[in-house]
């Protein structure tokens, strides 16, 4: 498939694409064989200007072409990493919850089962925006809406998005992407959490969290951090005061009405 615009774009990127070869490579398919005639006109040249890729090159960010579906259907997160042989933790098939919440695995979970990626060309950051590092959600959309809305601004992915452009790049070109940051995406969780991607090793992982919806307290702390330490250290000497009362109460059902602490008498004359 000639895509007009792509070795010029690929010069500017210095060799930074998921293109139709590339994706070929990647996944088993060709991109043309997934593509209907009005997808395959909307992505027959590359829609971005030289200034446009100029500023995304100065930005280390990449140009993909995502695709929405396979040979056989709707190219979801878990047919990606189907057709990767992997790429997911295995812990993601086992249950997750927390508190009084209902165990989830990702094989009941919209963002992997359903969502799919919209046809096009976009240009992708490899790496989160740096102010947007150890902020709340909302924080976060503040600081990228500030960034503004041009072609090359970064702007939130949705989960299968970030697999996509994550796994197929490090596939291609054998670069591991958010290898030490979470990207968060615009996917919900059914616990209406918001899931968050990195690329820890091999394979990716997922967490979620929504400021007092389905924030834990292990990740407020971490989102205070770059607020207010004397925030951070509160809620983490309230983590620990609940655990040792947690501990007592544990304790008190287990023994009954004993105390808790044992003492040895001792055996010296």
């Amino acid at each position: 498939m000639e895509i007009a615009g792509l070795d010029a774009a690929s010069r500017v990127l210095g060799g930074a694409v998921l293109g139709p070869p590339e994706i070929a490579a990647a996944l088993g398919f060709e991109v043309t064989a997934v593509l209907d005639d009005a997808e395959r006109r909307a992505v027959a040249r590359i829609p971005f200007q030289a200034a446009e890729l100029e500023r995304a090159a100065a930005d280390g960010a990449m140009l993909v072409l995502r695709v929405g579906r396979d040979v056989g259907g709707p190219l979801t997160m878990l047919r990606l990493a189907e057709r990767l042989g992997g790429g997911l933790d295995p812990k993601v098939h086992k249950g997750v919850g927390y508190l009084l919440r209902d165990e989830w695995t990702i094989d009941d979970q919209p963002f992997a089962t359903t969502e799919t990626c919209p046809p096009g060309w976009r240009l992708v950051r490899r790496e989160p925006l740096a102010a947007t590092l150890n902020r709340t959600y909302r924080d976060q959309d503040t600081v990228l809406a500030a960034a503004g809305s041009n072609a090359s601004a970064p702007h939130r992915r949705s989960a299968v998005e970030i697999a996509f452009d994550t796994l197929c790049w490090q596939r291609v070109h054998g670069e591991r992407l958010l290898g030490g940051h979470w990207d968060w995406s615009r996917s919900e969780t059914t616990d209406r959490g918001y899931v968050a991607l990195g690329e820890f090793g091999a394979t990716i992982m997922f967490a979620g969290s929504l400021q007092r919806v389905t924030e834990t307290l292990p990740l407020a702390i971490y989102a205070e951090f770059a607020r207010s330490f004397d925030v951070a250290l509160a809620i983490g000497a309230l983590l620990v005061a609940f655990s040792f009362i947690l501990l007592l109460v544990v304790k008190w059902l287990r023994f009954g009405w004993t105390s808790p602490f044992r003492f040895v008498p001792s055996t010296s004359a």
